[in-house]
């Protein structure tokens, strides 16, 4: 009987720890899935003055690069949840040889933009950039999406929406609930999430053509997360690149695997 009154506390004291611990990542998941970070605030400072920026009122949507051809497309890209505009605007320099017009675009919360970023918020700030861009005479299908990481779910909600010419995902996830429940099996992850951005559901409409870039040593995102995107679209091309990480896929073999896609379409000048 004494065993059996020490017992109840103890597990009584677990699971209070338990619930609070759960407690903690559903109160805070927003601070642990977004991460703006600072970075230079004009692209001359990040060594990019081939691009400026561009801004609707107070809020930053980018930074633009226009190509040589005013009929050329525009890469529109969306970086990661640390992502900066001057670390974007570098991974980009080298797909200037390609002819494109080049956009990185940010977020809300980030790079000291007004507002705190969630999953439509994000969306609502992608369509911002494709707005500017058809104003200036760059209609839909003139774009190309490029997702990087989180950017991922911003980039295949806009070609869900709007005739885009193409879409990459690079390093892509099913949902951010199976992100989630991947880092915190030991948490209800899929009941608790709340910005959910469920490519899975989606990707399987995008009628654009679609190319897949994971690296087989990504520790962020597994690679059965592209697996399963690309088996629920049979028109996606997965290219899966031995031994890279999360963010080093252009170093190891991505950038071509890029210029090959977009010569596909016909967008890519020789490099």
């Amino acid at each position: 009987m004494q065993f059996a009154a020490v017992a109840l506390p103890l597990s009584a004291y677990l699971l209070a720890a338990y619930l609070l611990a759960v407690s903690l990542l559903a109160l805070f998941q927003r601070r642990l899935l977004y991460r703006p970070t600072v970075g230079p605030s004009h692209p001359a400072a990040a060594g990019a003055p081939w691009m400026e920026a561009v801004r609707r009122g107070r809020r930053l949507l980018g930074w633009y690069g226009p190509a040589a051809d005013a009929a050329a497309p525009v890469l529109v890209f969306f970086h990661g949840n640390a992502g900066t505009l001057g670390r974007v605007s570098l991974k980009m320099t080298p797909w200037r040889r390609f002819g494109l017009g080049l956009f990185a675009a940010t977020y809300r919360g980030y790079e000291g933009n007004p507002g705190s970023p969630d999953e439509m918020g994000l969306y609502a700030d992608g369509r911002a950039v494709l707005d500017w861009l058809a104003e200036r005479g760059i209609p839909a299908d003139r774009v190309i999406l490029y997702g990087e990481s989180l950017g991922s779910g911003v980039a295949a909600q806009l070609a869900l929406e709007r005739p885009v010419r193409g879409l990459v995902l690079e390093a892509p996830f099913v949902s951010m609930a199976e992100v989630a429940a991947h880092h915190y099996p030991w948490t209800p992850a899929r009941l608790v999430v709340r910005d959910r951005f469920d490519t899975l559901a989606k990707i399987g409409r995008i009628a654009c053509p679609l190319l897949i870039l994971h690296g087989t040593a990504d520790r962020t995102i597994p690679l059965s997360h592209s697996e399963r995107l690309a088996g629920a679209n049979p028109a996606a091309q997965l290219v899966v690149l031995s031994e890279a990480g999360h963010v080093d896929l252009h170093e190891r073999g991505a950038t071509e695997a890029l210029r090959a896609f977009l010569a596909a379409l016909g967008q890519a000048t020789p490099g």
